[in-house]
């Protein structure tokens, strides 16, 4: 019998572009209704009533449950590692879709994919374009089902069916192996790096997690002993695999994206490298970048909900930009000569000062940081992460900033206002 969809467990998105400014620039990289096909306006004749299904082709349900047969016979393939198996369920191994598909169970494979299947809801009305809700684990980094949606393009094959054509629609963050078909993989400690960058851009980002990521478990208790981290190579595969809506490739270095159970906390995070920035971004670059991102894989794991957008991101480019070995002066510099130019901000940001859909985030994102690090002054690394926990919850952002003016006083001892005078009061001295 056809499975019936399962309930699609809440995914969220953290934005990493805080990055992305200081250190492209800085740290050598530096840089309408649908109609019938009939247009006549008059009604069927009495003595021609619509075809049936079976007189206009196979029934909608029957095709439903072929359908799911066909999908469930691909599952057990790649369960068992059977190629040949897989390869039956192909209409033409040798056109670019077969061979796409092909190469897609190879990178199931290699990713360790578990769990993988497909809930087909009938009817099927057009065979040629299914779209079917996949579930799937990525052995050692999820700890629930993820969940996208596959179309896939179906036809006779003798008595059976095949599938000519399978591909993420873009309405979900694909499965890395069917946006990256040509994925390699390479394992560390704490890391599962996929993609098609190339050898040696795995491999850093591979030495990257498990660097940062011990450290992160020590403070953050939630933090998974491992991460998935995708580095795709075209703008279209991180269009895939960050679904719709996702900021424009090389408008953010890089996205953390997943699910989270009803607790509220992350069930298997991952973080998605720009392909346009990582070319742009420096080997130190590239490691603020993704150390910032694992911040976030630790903290939404460990608390559920959010803080205030300025302390999230702020706090974890207080953790990346620790990583830099530059000087306040020269990483802030944009921020610097806003201050000096008396166009810098005067309030602690907004999610819409770090929303790339609306403004130019670089100073936003700086201002941010250099919030957290006025609280790490004030209170020590302790306190910095004490207040994140006190201010992250449930609800929106209104929510977060509220939860936050409540716990300013009693983790810092100053209120909103009284913090804010000693950033302002931070940067002036910077931009000295």
């Amino acid at each position: 019998m056809p499975r019936r969809p399962t309930s699609r467990p809440r995914r969220a998105r953290v934005v990493a572009a805080a990055v992305i400014a200081a250190c492209l620039t800085l740290l050598g990289a530096c840089a309408g209704p649908a109609v019938p096909t009939s247009t006549s306006s008059e009604a069927p004749a009495p003595t021609a009533p619509p075809p049936s299904p079976t007189a206009t082709g196979p029934d909608p349900s029957t095709v439903a449950t072929a359908v799911d047969a066909l999908l469930a016979r691909r599952d057990a393939a790649l369960a068992s590692a059977d190629a040949a198996a897989f390869a039956a369920t192909v209409a033409d191994p040798t056109t670019p879709e077969g061979r796409r598909q092909v190469a897609s169970f190879r990178a199931a494979r290699a990713l360790r994919a578990t769990g993988v299947a497909h809930d087909v809801v009938p009817p099927v009305d057009d065979p040629s374009a299914v779209d079917v809700t996949l579930r799937y684990r990525v052995a050692g980094v999820d700890r629930a089902d993820r969940t996208a949606t596959v179309r896939y393009a179906v036809q006779r094959a003798g008595s059976g069916w095949r599938v000519v054509s399978e591909a993420p629609t873009g309405a979900d963050a694909a499965p890395p192996w069917l946006a990256m078909p040509g994925l390699a993989v390479r394992r560390g400690e704490h890391a599962v790096v996929a993609g098609t960058a190339g050898d040696e851009a795995l491999r850093a980002a591979v030495a990257t997690v498990d660097r940062a990521l011990p450290p992160l478990r020590a403070v953050w208790s939630g933090t998974p002993r491992s991460t998935l981290v995708l580095v795709p190579d075209t703008a279209a595969e991180a269009d895939a695999l960050r679904g719709t809506p996702g900021p424009a490739v090389g408008a953010v270095a890089a996205t953390t994206d997943g699910p989270t159970a009803a607790d509220g906390l992350a069930t298997g995070d991952r973080v998605v490298l720009d392909p346009d920035a990582r070319r742009r971004l420096t080997a130190t670059g590239r490691d603020v970048v993704l150390t910032h991102e694992l911040v976030h894989v630790a903290v939404r794991a460990s608390r559920p909900g959010t803080a205030p957008v300025w302390l999230a991101e702020g706090y974890a480019d207080h953790v990346g930009y620790a990583r830099a070995g530059l000087p306040h002066r020269t990483l802030a510099a944009p921020l610097l000569a806003a201050v000096r130019a008396g166009t810098a901000p005067t309030a602690l940001p907004g999610a819409g000062d770090l929303d790339p859909g609306v403004t130019d985030i670089e100073v936003g994102y700086l201002a941010s940081w250099q919030a957290a690090e006025t609280v790490a002054d004030l209170v020590g690394e302790s306190g910095l992460r004490a207040l994140v926990r006190a201010c992250t919850g449930p609800g929106g952002e209104e929510a977060a900033q509220q939860r936050c003016d409540a716990a300013m006083p009693r983790v810092l001892g100053l209120d909103r206002a009284a913090l804010t005078r000693r950033w302002q009061q931070r940067l002036a001295a910077l931009a000295r």
